[in-house]
Parts: structure tokens; C-alpha cells; sequence
């Protein structure tokens, strides 16, 4: 009897993965996410490269905790900075807001700098992460970007 009954719902229960599949992969709440990440290096300049868009960050000093920082960001024009925050990878620190200060369009590479805190913590040797989505709104094309970074003390 149990050789009989899966010989006959075999089919049916091929055909309903199949219709789960399909579903999942043409509705259009599903948005896969792209990203890039680039680890930031001293003051050195990091560049991330998505669809032939150059994306780019510099800490402007050495990353420290309970330090006033500044990080300056190069992007196309055409892209606006939707979302910005720095959190911690191995140790939660919630989410750390980035201010503007300064900001240059020439028409085609925005330039603009953020200043940031970074809280201190038990952990010596901390890894952080500078999360940035931009939106290009003529087109609603997204690209998120992460910078990841260290401070130790």
C-alpha cells in the first residue's frame, strides 16, 4: 500500500514545488538585493564598482572610538543617498547616523563628507560596518554599498 501511495502523489507533489518556484521567482515582492563591499584601510580610498557605477569611500583620519570622524563619499550624480548608518559586525552597537557636512556636484561625481561617532565597547579590537543604499530616482535603480572598517584600542 505505501509503494502504491507514493507511486500516486509523486506527481502531485512534483508539480506543487514546481508551482512554489514559480511563484516565488516571478512575484514581485521578491527584490534580491546586490551589494558590494570594499574594506577600508586607513585613510586609504576604497572603490566599489557596481554596474560600471564607481562608488567611493575615505576616512579622512585614522578610525577611532569617542572620536569626532569624518568620511568623504564619491558617487555618480545621479544617485541621491537614501539610507546611511555604521554598525557593529562583531559586536552589536546599534546604528550609528552619519551627518552631512559638506557636499560638491560638478555634474557628474557628487563629493560629499560625513561626520560620525563611534561608540566604545569591551571588545579591543572592533569591526564596523558603513551601510549606504543610493537611489537614482529617475530610474529607481538601487545600489547599496558596504564599507567595512576596524578600530582597535
Amino acid at each position: 500500500m505505501n509503494r502504491l501511495l507514493i507511486t500516486r502523489l509523486w506527481p502531485v507533489v512534483a508539480v506543487a514545488i514546481l508551482i512554489a518556484f514559480a511563484y516565488v521567482y516571478s512575484s514581485p515582492e521578491v527584490k534580491i538585493q546586490q551589494g558590494a563591499q570594499c574594506q577600508l584601510v586607513g585613510t586609504q580610498t576604497c572603490v566599489a564598482v557596481l554596474q560600471d557605477r564607481q562608488f567611493s569611500a575615505r576616512l579622512l583620519q585614522a578610525a577611532e572610538v569617542e572620536e569626532e570622524l569624518y568620511i568623504e563619499l564619491a558617487y555618480p550624480s545621479q544617485y541621491e543617498l537614501q539610507q546611511s548608518y555604521i554598525q557593529g559586525i562583531n559586536m552589536y552597537m546599534g546604528q550609528t547616523a552619519l551627518i552631512k557636512t559638506t557636499s560638491r556636484d560638478d555634474g557628474e561625481i557628487n563629493l560629499a563628507q560625513y561626520m560620525f561617532f563611534l561608540g566604545a565597547c569591551s571588545e579591543r579590537n572592533m569591526r564596523w560596518q558603513l551601510v549606504l543604499l543610493f537611489v537614482n530616482p529617475a530610474t529607481l535603480d538601487e545600489k547599496r554599498l558596504f564599507f567595512n572598517f576596524q578600530t582597535h584600542f
